[in-house]
């Protein structure tokens, strides 16, 4: 069986999300790029913020969930994340 699945690569958010890259402020424009940034800056990846981030990012992609529910999961992850650091 042969099927297309719909992906949002190109899907952004309104307002994009600042993290902190180093010195300087790193803008996350939507759910690929969130996605890529969970994956590659998280050096704790646990907890259920982060599980939900991803899952959100992926549903979005794949137009199963609105792009801000993504957006509200990636904030939630990435300030559990860095709680996390700080308490370290």
């Amino acid at each position: 069986m042969n099927s297309v699945i719909p992906v949002g690569f190109g899907l952004e958010w309104e307002f994009a999300v600042f993290v902190q890259d180093g010195l300087l402020d790193k803008p996350i424009t939507g759910p690929r790029a969130a996605l890529k940034f969970l994956h590659e800056n998280f050096r704790h990846q646990t907890g259920a913020p982060f599980r939900a981030a991803i899952a959100d990012c992926n549903s979005a992609l794949r137009y199963r969930c609105d792009a801000e529910i993504a957006r509200f999961s990636f904030i939630a992850a990435y300030a559990d994340y860095r709680l996390k650091l700080d308490r370290r």
